[in-house]
Order: structure tokens, then C-alpha cells, then sequence
């Protein structure tokens, strides 16, 4: 009873914190919102912004994701709160700290879509309130969005990293053999790369036919991708 109505109070603090951010954004008042983040992050989490700064996206994951599914939602508050911050920070025109949080908020969503505890169907906000309020977005959506803000400079290693393993467990073999050789490219120095690359080609050539089309890799160019691999590593 009382996890649930802990679930329950938090849930509606980010509810209402959505709709005040959207109204403080419109009036461009970036202080009042910054400081509504940080007093969400302290009645949500019990922490300061700053301590929870501190933390790796691994860490603070950790800390929140368990087998209870409810907790799915306060994983994901924890990202789309990142966001926030990195989007007032660029209207504020501090262009380094807006892209160093969109980077966290797009690590965190990718740490939750990869953890094996949730499942590929329950990557998704659960709580019907939180739907009904139509103020977020589907977290796949999101880190499509924070891709497309991060467009220009090299994404760090272990972003990238995500990012493959991300695209393969749900099924988009293409983007994931894009963004394995854009690490081969970017990161020429890291050897373990090409280990996973040929892991990952393997992995693929026990899929069925259609599950490859319909993940824009064809057999043949799975094929083609291994043997392209193979060559690399033999020169």
C-alpha cells in the first residue's frame, strides 16, 4: 500500500510539473523552470539535480529499475527530465551544457531500453495518466528526437555502443550495421568493435528471412556485411 500510493504521489508531481513547464516555457521564463526540474527531481527522487548529476546513467538506473513495472514510468521521468534540462539550457543559449544533457537524457533512454529487465513491449509509459495527459512522447520517439539534436559531432564510444545494441534488440538491423561501422570509422583504435561486429553478423544469419527484410537487412547483405567485416580484420 504504501509503494502505491508512493507510485501514485510522484506520478502526479511530474503530471503537474509537464503542464507548469510547458506554460513556463511559453513565457520564456527559463529560471522559474529550471528550478520546477530541479524542485520535481527533489520531491520525486529525494535528492538534489546535483547529486543526481553526479551519477552515471548505469548507476542511477540501477538505483530505480526493478522487477515491478510500474517502476518503467519513473525510469523514463528520470530521461524526459534530462531533456527538459538540455532544451532550457540551449534556449538559454549555454549550446555545451544543452548538448552534454541531451547526450545523458539519450544515454538514460537507451541504458532502460537495453536492460534486461524490461521487456521489448514494456520499453513504453505505462501509467494511464501519464498517457492521458498527452504532454510525453513513446520513448522510441524520443531518442529519435535527441539523435537528430545531437547531429554533428562524434558521438562519444560508449553512446554508440548503446546505440547498436539498442537498434539490434528491436529489430532495426540496418541502422544497427550503420552504426556499427560508423564506430569501426570514429573509433579505429577499438579493437572490440570488430569482435562485435562479427558477433553481431552471426547473430543475424539465424534470423528468419523475413524478420531480416522487415529489419532492412536482407540475408544477402548481411552477407555482404560479414564479409566486408572479415576483410577489415584480416588487413
Amino acid at each position: 500500500m504504501f509503494r502505491q500510493d508512493y507510485i501514485m504521489r510522484i506520478i502526479k508531481v511530474f503530471v503537474n510539473a509537464l503542464v507548469k513547464l510547458i506554460r513556463l516555457r511559453r513565457e520564456q521564463n527559463h529560471e522559474a523552470a529550471r528550478q520546477m526540474i530541479e524542485q520535481t527531481w527533489e520531491e520525486i527522487f529525494g535528492m538534489p539535480t546535483s547529486s543526481i548529476m553526479a551519477l552515471s546513467e548505469r548507476t542511477l538506473l540501477s538505483m530505480l529499475l526493478k522487477q515491478d513495472t510500474q517502476t518503467i514510468d519513473t525510469a523514463l521521468m528520470v530521461a524526459w527530465l534530462f531533456k527538459e534540462n538540455g532544451a532550457l539550457s540551449i534556449a538559454e543559449q549555454k549550446e555545451k551544457e544543452g548538448f552534454s544533457l541531451y547526450l545523458k537524457a539519450l544515454n538514460y533512454y537507451l541504458e532502460i531500453a537495453v536492460d534486461p529487465t524490461v521487456s521489448d513491449e514494456g520499453f513504453r509509459w505505462i501509467n494511464e495518466d501519464i498517457i492521458a495527459s498527452n504532454l510525453v512522447t513513446d520513448p522510441h520517439d524520443s531518442i529519435e528526437e535527441l539523435i537528430g539534436l545531437l547531429e554533428g559531432p562524434i558521438l562519444p564510444l560508449s553512446t554508440m555502443t548503446l546505440l547498436f545494441r539498442y537498434y539490434e534488440r528491436y529489430g532495426t538491423f540496418a541502422k544497427a550495421e550503420d552504426m556499427l561501422f560508423h564506430m569501426l570509422n570514429d573509433y579505429p583504435e577499438a579493437t572490440d568493435i570488430k569482435t562485435s561486429g562479427l558477433q553481431f553478423f552471426e547473430r543475424l544469419l539465424t534470423r528468419e528471412d523475413g524478420v531480416l527484410e522487415t529489419g532492412g537487412l536482407p540475408r544477402n547483405e548481411v552477407e555482404e556485411g560479414l564479409e566486408q567485416l572479415k576483410a577489415s580484420v584480416r588487413t
